[in-house]
């Protein structure tokens, strides 16, 4: 088996890409992988500018990654004789090295008369600080990053005369009586909504740590 030979070389792939809360948006490696044997590469300049050039025809997946960084994907990327296509990004910084604290159970209304129906609260074994954190929820029990219903950014709430720090998590869209399961991952609280992922079809966050997660927790909603 061979790779196939490109009918036209002359597409171009060109783009700005940005690093969320930082002005240091050189280097970032910037890759278009197409059809053919070998993929091409550029680097974004002080402006966070690149361009590949010399691209035959074809459909690309561009990956954009900078070290210490959530890497992202474009998928679907189709060149056509001389096209030029453009893309924007922005990376975020991942949160390595953080640990998830133990967890210890997931409250709501019926607990704390401070929660609203549509709100839970999740004990920790922590008394303060900040924990960078995304809960994924679903009514499956094997909920996780890959399956879930809704996902949601958790606050880090330190309330008066308690000795645990709370993870807050609102807006919930399940109806009362309903048993919702969740799972908690160390992500950057920064990348708010994520990137849909045309090719795997569900809603990604790049700077997700897969492996620093919590076991699956249940509730039932008021």
């Amino acid at each position: 088996e061979q790779y196939p030979e490109p009918l036209f070389t002359n597409s171009v792939i060109h783009g700005d890409i940005d690093v969320y809360d930082s002005y240091e948006v050189e280097d970032i490696s910037v890759i278009a992988h197409g059809p053919y044997e070998k993929s091409k590469k550029a680097l974004t300049n002080a402006d966070g500018a690149f361009l590949i050039s010399g691209l035959g025809n074809g459909t690309y997946e561009v990956e954009i990654s900078k070290e210490g960084h959530g890497t992202k994907y474009h998928y679907g990327i189709q060149l056509f004789g001389n096209d030029t296509v453009w893309i924007r990004d922005e990376l975020y910084e991942r949160m390595n090295g953080i640990k998830l604290p133990e967890l210890y159970e997931v409250h709501t209304s019926d607990y704390y008369d401070f929660l609203s129906e549509d709100k839970v609260v999740i004990t920790t074994n922590r008394s303060q600080g900040e924990i960078p954190a995304r809960v994924f929820l679903s009514e499956d029990k094997e909920v996780s990053y890959k399956n879930f219903q809704c996902t949601r950014q958790a606050h880090s709430v330190n309330r008066r005369g308690f000795d645990t720090l709370l993870l807050f998590v609102e807006n919930l869209p399940f109806q009362s009586g309903r048993k919702v399961y969740l799972r908690v991952y160390i992500c950057n609280p920064d990348e708010h909504y994520g990137y849909f992922n045309k090719k795997t079809g569900i809603l990604t966050f790049s700077t997700l740590e897969k492996d620093e997660r919590s076991s699956v927790m249940s509730f039932t909603m008021p």
